[in-house]
């Protein structure tokens, strides 16, 4: 019966993993971007860094700077390439910074990383309308990530008398402790997939 069992575990997460690669597939085939698929060896390899490992690098044509995203939204970028893997830092680190807009509303801002492993969206005018539950994007500056791809939802917005911008915090669409399969954009191609993401978030 054990041995049974463990087959059975196996046969799961195999299923699993096919379900997985079938989705990258199917995005890679759908999108204009210029995709390599890589996979994660690890976590938090730096004590300064929010990171992760990832099975490609420099031999592959990853360079630092390269956008990182999984088919449910943006993970980070290419921090230090080696020649066969990398590490690529994540949103959530206080020295990762990715441009923002508001889906809904296009008011623009600056994903910010926080230590707390969450990120907020700095630089709102006040006067912007921004509400809990929106969902921020990314807004395609210097073609490193496609415009319109998903970065987080807005969890909590406060209006301070004395601060000329929204404090605004948000929560992450990519859970990093739950990635295992990503792409890292060689080139996003002026892909805009803003029409995409509203659609499919409403």
């Amino acid at each position: 019966n054990q041995e049974l069992m463990t087959r059975l575990e196996h046969m799961n997460e195999l299923e699993k993993e096919n379900d997985r690669l079938n989705e990258l597939l199917a995005f890679r085939q759908k999108s204009r971007m210029e995709l390599l698929a890589a996979k994660v060896m690890g976590k938090d390899l730096i004590s300064d860094h929010n990171t992760i490992q990832i099975n490609k690098g420099s031999a592959h044509g990853l360079k630092h700077g390269q956008a990182v995203i999984t088919t449910s939204g943006v993970v980070g970028y290419v921090f230090r390439p080696g020649l066969w893997t990398s590490l690529v830092l994540l949103i959530t680190d206080r020295y990762a910074v990715v441009d923002g807009i508001v889906a809904r509303t296009r008011a623009r801002g600056i994903v910010i990383g926080k230590k707390s492993g969450s990120c907020s969206l700095r630089y709102v005018e006040k006067s912007e309308d921004v509400k809990p539950g929106d969902i921020i994007v990314t807004g395609g500056l210097d073609n490193i990530f496609p415009k319109g791809f998903p970065i987080a939802t807005v969890e909590s917005v406060e209006h301070k008398t004395y601060s000329v911008s929204l404090k605004v915090e948000l929560k992450p669409f990519v859970d990093p402790d739950k990635i295992e399969e990503l792409f890292v954009i060689l080139n996003a191609a002026e892909e805009n997939l803003t029409d995409k993401v509203s659609m499919s978030k409403q």
